[in-house]
């Protein structure tokens, strides 16, 4: 038999190792420590098996926001640490943690849940699709050069310390409560602080470079290429400022970065060319707790009505103004589509002509119009 139960300190060290051994994360024990002090242990559930009670699953959530279009941020449960031991695979451990926490979730009041996926096969049949995307970027450093480029000097400085530690959380925290598809990062500073060798995954210490409006942090990889963690401006003069900076980053022939696929870098050049796609991945997953107060709580561009069909139940939503009103109804739905798809289309990040392409949405998909953003959304870290 398997137990479902929020897990306790006395749980601590079976659900380190357990993660250690799902993802073969490189922690050494000195780790641990620290990964601790950014979990609170109320927000996990553990899975035991009642034979032997071995801890066979794990599964929780960081205490997160989340901006939607408009500028709204919800409280967002992350959830993360999410694993099943490969003796317990396909036994439902997995649905049994979730449906635990998406039900503890609804009694808190909250419209949506998140994650970041390790796999890209496990999470739709929970509910979640995928809402941001980012495109790998690499940048020829020697032939990108700023099609406008600003006087000098410029106002990026390189930084360190405790002044690069407290002018980035509150930059961050700005950029979150501007930026569509984001999360708050409260939790992570510490370890992002500390930056221990085991979170550096082959590469330099994180260095800092900070404008007033923004800034860039990065590392040296193993090839001596710039590798951008970070790259969040508030302003166009702040982005154009950084990256001419970053550009004059003489050492390096390319720099790697991770982009929205709408990020303006591209144009930004003389030369298109230094720019190349070399992939594109998911980032944010998010499921529907509460349909109607995920719909009402974004803005819209257009206004509309609409009454659409999600996972089997008609909502009627009606937007005036921008500002969203939605309700179950009891009226046939024009258009219909699954929770995984409208996650898709929530923040943004696809068109509903896509999803209609794809063969994803039933019905009229152009009354879905109003869901466009006039960005992608982008979710700026990771958890």
């Amino acid at each position: 038999m398997i137990e479902i139960r929020t897990a306790t300190e006395a749980d601590w060290p079976a659900m380190y190792a357990q993660d250690v051994h799902a993802f073969g994360s490189p922690f050494e024990a000195e780790a641990a420590p620290l990964i601790r002090r950014t979990l609170d242990l109320d927000r996990f559930v553990v899975a035991r098996d009642t034979t032997d009670d071995a801890l066979v699953g794990v599964a929780g959530s960081f205490d997160l926001t989340l901006t939607v279009p408009g500028g709204a941020q919800l409280d967002a449960p992350g959830v993360t640490w999410v694993s099943v031991a490969p003796s317990h695979r396909r036994i439902g451990v997995l649905r049994k943690m979730l449906d635990e926490l998406h039900s503890r979730y609804r009694a808190a009041g909250n419209a949506v849940a998140i994650l970041t996926a390790s796999e890209g096969t496990i999470y739709e049949r929970f509910g979640y699709g995928v809402a941001t995307y980012v495109d790998e970027v690499t940048i020829a450093r020697r032939t990108a050069r700023l099609r406008d480029p600003l006087p000098g000097p410029l106002r990026t400085r390189i930084t360190e310390g405790a002044a690069a530690r407290e002018a980035v959380e509150e930059l961050y925290r700005r950029w979150h409560a501007a930026t569509p598809g984001s999360a708050s990062a409260e939790q992570f500073w510490e370890l992002f602080h500390a930056d221990p060798e085991w979170a550096r995954w082959g590469g330099s210490a994180r260095r800092f470079l900070l404008h007033p409006d923004g800034y860039v942090t990065y590392r040296v990889d193993e090839k001596d290429r710039a590798e951008l963690e970070d790259v969040k401006a508030l302003t166009a003069e702040a982005a154009a400022d950084l990256w001419q900076t970053v550009l004059g980053l003489d050492t390096f022939d390319e720099v790697l970065v991770d982009l929205p696929p709408d990020h303006p870098l591209r144009e930004m050049l003389m030369d298109p060319r230094s720019v190349k796609v070399t992939g594109r991945k998911d980032r944010l997953w998010l499921a529907f707790l509460d349909v109607p107060a995920a719909l009402e709580a974004r803005t819209y561009e257009t206004d509309g009505d609409v009454v659409l069909g999600v996972d089997g139940t008609a909502y009627r939503l009606t937007v005036t103004g921008g500002v969203a009103r939605c309700r179950a109804t009891d009226e046939a739905p024009s258009v219909a589509l699954t929770g995984p798809t409208l996650a898709g289309l929530y923040l943004g990040a696809v068109a509903p002509s896509t999803m209609a392409r794809a063969g994803r949405i039933e019905g009229d998909f152009g009354a879905l119009s109003l869901f466009r953003t006039d960005r992608q959304p982008e979710l700026g870290t990771s958890f």
